[in-house]
């Protein structure tokens, strides 16, 4: 039974010593990145320009699709209810 334990331990030891931050890259001052050698981060983000009527026309087009699911939804669950009112109703008669 003992060397199934000590299998074990060597394993977890063995797992231990393949973690990042035992690698020799983060000895000392050396702390380039591990998985990637280009930059961790673009250093400026970029944007694409809408003008002021593109962007009104958006935020209608999202507005509209909202007010069509926010009526679809309302219809389904009045349905919903409508229907599980009927059975009620059959059920007590």
């Amino acid at each position: 039974m003992s060397g199934s334990i000590q299998d074990m331990n060597n394993r977890v030891n063995q797992n231990r010593s393949l973690k990042p931050s035992n690698r020799a890259r983060f000895k000392e001052n050396n702390r380039d990145n591990i998985y990637s050698d280009s930059e961790p981060f673009p250093t400026k983000l970029t944007f694409k320009k809408i003008s002021e009527i593109e962007l009104k026309k958006i935020k209608e087009r999202i507005k509209n699709k909202a007010l069509k699911d926010r009526t679809s939804k309302t219809f389904i669950f009045i349905s919903i209810v409508a229907a599980l009112l009927g059975i009620l109703i059959l059920l007590i008669k």
